[in-house]
């Protein structure tokens, strides 16, 4: 849910005032120096080791296809922001600011609080990322850590405008198992859609009933670098077109390992009219190679094939098109908090002609 630019630009100045900015390498900041004279007219915040990082983008695309605009583009501003509160507690903030048109929107996407008890056991309430795909569990809001320029159409977040449920609000329990297996595993409970698509229900729940995800995945020590995953998610769409049953399955696989990235994935939307008993479903998978050349300055090739197969008449995904696309680029890392993106990448969408766009992205992590 958005919040307005006074909010958002009221958070950045108090974190501006606390001066407790730490550096883009640190996960965690160190203790804040203790002091017994603060000084009459200064106000103690409290002690707690607060870390922020900043990632963004700058976009570039000539001759756009169809009616789009070319030219220059500011990205998205995500703000990272953790604290630890103890030995096992901890606090999570993600603000992101992007472009709405000419003006800015303000997204509070991430707001988690988190008790570890151990690697196979922890548990978060507030708002966190879906473990329902496993694309933006991997990258997140920031463009800097996915190799790709763009996002694949099934992991486009809600605003964008994406299909699959991104965000979750409520309980999420997480946690990797001991064993040569590598078992992990997440279990969610909390409110579910909206009654529109790119609604998150983030102060209530439209329905007594709520929605239940479920993943397990895979990482066998016996071949580092593999990962595989399955996952279902559960709701109740109270939707202004009439009330959805939606049950909602993904498939994935991925070996990251040295020079090589490979990724694919799966998924399928289940919607079922409470009313009529139609059933819709809606599929998109995603396919992606990378291989870094070493030799070349770290050049890093990368092709991603993906298609989206709308349900047709479906009034909650209304204006969702059909799309087959291919992008073909290029990543440099200028260094670990710099990386330069170029592609280009072809689509076609319901009914329509294939086109083609050259792009250009400078992406960072400050």
């Amino acid at each position: 849910m958005s919040v307005s630019h006074r909010v958002g630009l009221l958070a950045l100045g108090l974190l501006a005032a606390n001066g407790l900015v730490a550096g883009p390498a640190v996960v965690w900041a160190q203790e804040l120096p203790q002091t017994d004279d603060l000084g009459a007219t200064e106000i103690s915040m409290g002690r707690t080791p607060f870390a922020l990082q900043g990632f963004g983008d700058v976009n570039y695309t000539a001759d756009p296809p169809g009616e789009e605009q070319g030219g220059f583009s500011n990205g998205a501003l995500d703000l990272f922001a953790t604290s630890r509160l103890g030995d096992h507690w901890s606090a999570l903030a993600e603000l992101v600011f992007e472009a709405d048109g000419n003006t800015l929107a303000t997204d509070l996407e991430r707001f988690q609080f988190t008790y570890e008890h151990s690697d196979a056991f922890r548990i978060s309430a507030g708002r966190v990322h879906n473990p329902f795909l496993r694309w933006p569990i991997t990258n997140h809001h920031g463009l800097f850590h996915q190799t790709t320029i763009d996002r694949p159409i099934i992991a486009r977040w809600e605003d964008e405008p994406g299909l699959w449920p991104m965000h979750f609000v409520g309980l999420l329990s997480q946690g990797r198992l001991r064993g040569r297996a590598g078992l992990s595993y997440a279990l969610g409970v909390g409110n579910g859609r909206g009654r529109v698509l790119d609604e998150v229900q983030v102060g209530s729940d439209a329905n007594r009933q709520k929605a239940v995800v479920a993943s397990f995945g895979l990482s066998p020590d016996a071949v580092p670098g593999l990962a595989l995953y399955v996952a279902a998610y559960f709701d109740r769409i109270p939707a202004v077109s009439g009330s959805l049953r939606e049950q909602d399955y993904t498939g994935s696989a991925a070996y990251v390992r040295g020079n090589v990235e490979l990724r694919g994935e799966w998924s399928r939307l289940g919607h079922e009219s409470v009313d009529s008993g139609i059933n819709y479903k809606t599929t998109g998978w995603y396919a992606l190679a990378a291989y870094r050349l070493s030799g070349l300055g770290g050049v890093k090739p990368c092709l991603l094939i993906e298609s989206l197969n709308v349900a047709d008449d479906e009034a909650f995904l209304e204006g969702a098109q059909d799309e087959e696309a291919w992008a073909l680029g290029l990543r440099w890392d200028a260094n670990r908090w710099v990386a330069l993106k170029g592609d280009y990448r072809s689509r076609r969408l319901e009914g329509g002609d294939r086109e083609g766009a050259i792009r250009f992205q400078l992406a960072v992590n400050f």
